[in-house]
This record gives structure tokens, sequence and C-alpha cells, in this order.
């Protein structure tokens, strides 16, 4: 769509393309999983408790033992704003670095009018 917008004639890098689609979608898989499998420890271990009925671990240690899921989620918030980033130099290359290309558009069809029975 950009190109035909800006009267481009195409993308500037397809590879640049690719290379944003994968790093956003590792990214973005890294950062769900991570929160996931975080969110289901927590909450198994929020309701874990001892057999006189009291809690088996407090709070904090539920916090604590999500901090390397936070990790994970850190490095699939930085890969999936890298792809961003290529993604936004992609379409500034695009917008900015080519000639004007004369890109056809199509013609509207008529609305056909609706037949009275």
């Amino acid at each position: 769509m950009i190109p035909r917008v800006f009267g481009r004639n195409e993308m500037y890098s397809v590879k640049a393309i690719t290379l944003h689609f994968w790093v956003s979608t590792i990214g973005i898989v890294l950062y769900i999983a991570a929160m996931w499998i975080a969110g289901v420890m927590q909450g198994l271990m929020w309701r874990a408790v001892n057999d006189d009925g009291t809690l088996t671990y407090t709070f904090v240690e539920s916090v604590k033992a999500t901090y390397p899921y936070y990790m994970i989620r850190l490095i699939g918030g930085v890969l999936y704003f890298s792809g961003m980033l290529i993604m936004a130099w992609n379409i500034w290359k695009t917008v900015a670095g080519q000639r004007p290309f004369d890109a056809p558009i199509p013609a509207l069809q008529p609305a056909k009018a609706f037949a009275h029975a």
C-alpha cells in the first residue's frame, strides 16, 4: 500500500520486509510465551496451601520467581521494537529514496441501479 500511496514502483527492500516480519514475530512470541508462563506459575503459587491452610509461598516469593520470565519478556520486546524500526527505515527509504512512478489507478465502476420488479 505504501508504494502505491506515494507513487512508487515497489518497496525499497523486500529483504527488509522479510527481516521485519521474522524479527517481530519471534519477539512477540517470546513476549507472549514468557508472560503466559509467568502468569500461570504465579497463579499456581498463589493457590498453593500447606496442610494447616496457610499459603505455601508469600507474594514476594511468587514475584521473585517470575524474574527470569521478565528478562525473556525484555528480550522479546526489544526484538519486536527492532522489527518496528526496520519497518520504519524501509518505509522511509521507500518514500524518500526513489523517483516517483506513475502507478495506474483503477477506474471506479459506476454503481449499478437496483432493478425494480
